[in-house]
């Protein structure tokens, strides 16, 4: 479908895209369609909720790609209001079996042990990664921290393949 057809479909995705300063390449992924009908309520999110440019690329080529996979955007999903919820949706609809690895390793990190130092399990591109962050106002402290951490390495290590696996 063409980019001028959506476009006369969807006047206020039209407006939201220019305000947005959205170029064709970013839209391609509604070109892979001949109608309009699949991403209608994906346009009609973006319409009503007006994300943001990074948020609404996001939720074009995830919503995009989950509805060229077959799969349909629950009615559950398209009443949420917040985008980042909509988009941490559509991430779950089209990485399935990724997502719910990484939902398996944030619970493994979260139930570590880690007293003040803060820890979680994240994304980056096709990579999962363990990111920790502490602050020590003391040599003394500092050394408490990396004791602390070093438990928690004792206790992941046991089993390094529930957390580093995959």
């Amino acid at each position: 479908m063409e980019l001028s057809e959506i476009f006369k479909q969807f006047p206020l995705f039209h407006k939201w895209a220019e305000n947005k300063k959205l170029n064709a390449q970013d839209l391609s992924i509604l070109t892979e369609f001949e109608i309009s009908l699949p991403f209608k309520s994906l346009i009609q999110w973006i319409e009503k909720h007006q994300p943001t440019h990074s948020e609404g690329l996001q939720i074009l080529d995830l919503g995009g790609e989950c509805l060229l996979m077959r799969r349909s955007l629950s009615s559950g999903l398209l009443k949420e209001a917040k985008a980042s919820l909509f988009i941490e949706g559509l991430k779950k609809l089209r990485l399935k079996e990724s997502f719910a690895r990484d939902e398996k390793k944030k619970r493994i990190v979260q139930n570590q042990a880690w007293g003040v130092i803060k820890a979680r399990w994240l994304r980056q591109g096709d990579r999962g990664a363990l990111s920790i962050q502490f602050q020590s106002f003391s040599l003394q402290d500092f050394k408490q921290k990396i004791q602390k951490l070093n438990s928690v390495y004792e206790s992941l290590n046991k089993e390094p393949e529930k957390l580093w696996g995959d």
